[in-house]
């Protein structure tokens, strides 16, 4: 019986690990080809419908303050710059540039939902030795990978609790988690 019981509890466990160490990016729709082949994209990031808990993010903004009203413009351009960076550091095909003349697709990221993190998490667990990604943003959505000559979305991918690293500074804890999505995306697998 104790036998049992066990192999049930390992069983369980490897479940659970496979389930959470899956990888929170999947293909939805289309073909991640455009990804792994080599071209050109811009990115663009959609916070239009994006909301922090159940707040829209405007209200979130205005919420913290004029200061982060004014600063949301460059923080969120700061934190894009993360993805940007990652994507053509991980990426074998597809790279990402600021100049449209030359680009084949675009990357629409549209994000649904962020968790902001908390800078608190982050020092009590660096204090206690735990782990870099407590305090860190949280985001779900889905990326378009949009065909500019045909306007076409040749591949859409849902994101699933993203997470970055934990940061004071909101712009760095934002830009971790894009870093994260990025990494996330170069892993997919062709099928």
């Amino acid at each position: 019986m104790m036998k049992k019981l066990l192999l049930a509890t390992l069983v369980c466990f490897f479940c659970i690990t496979n389930v959470v160490a899956g990888n929170p990016v999947s293909v939805k729709s289309g073909q991640i080809l455009a990804l792994k082949t080599p071209s050109k994209a811009i990115m663009d990031v959609d916070y239009s419908a994006t909301k922090v808990g159940k707040i829209p993010l405007d209200d979130y903004l205005q919420g913290r303050g004029t200061d982060f009203v004014r600063d949301w413009p460059q923080e969120a351009e700061t934190a894009a710059s993360y993805f940007r960076e990652q994507f053509n550091k991980k990426s074998k095909g597809m790279k990402l540039t600021t100049d449209e003349t030359v680009a084949s697709y675009k990357i629409l990221i549209r994000v649904k939902t962020l968790d902001m993190g908390n800078a608190g998490s982050f020092f009590v667990s660096m204090a206690l030795g735990g782990s870099k990604k407590a305090g860190g943003v949280i985001m779900n959505g889905t990326v378009e990978i949009i065909d500019l000559k045909t306007n076409q979305v040749v591949c859409l991918l849902y994101v699933d609790d993203v997470k970055g690293e934990g940061n004071p500074k909101d712009a760095i804890r934002m830009g971790m988690m894009y870093k994260e999505l990025a990494k996330k995306i170069c892993k997919l697998k062709a099928k």
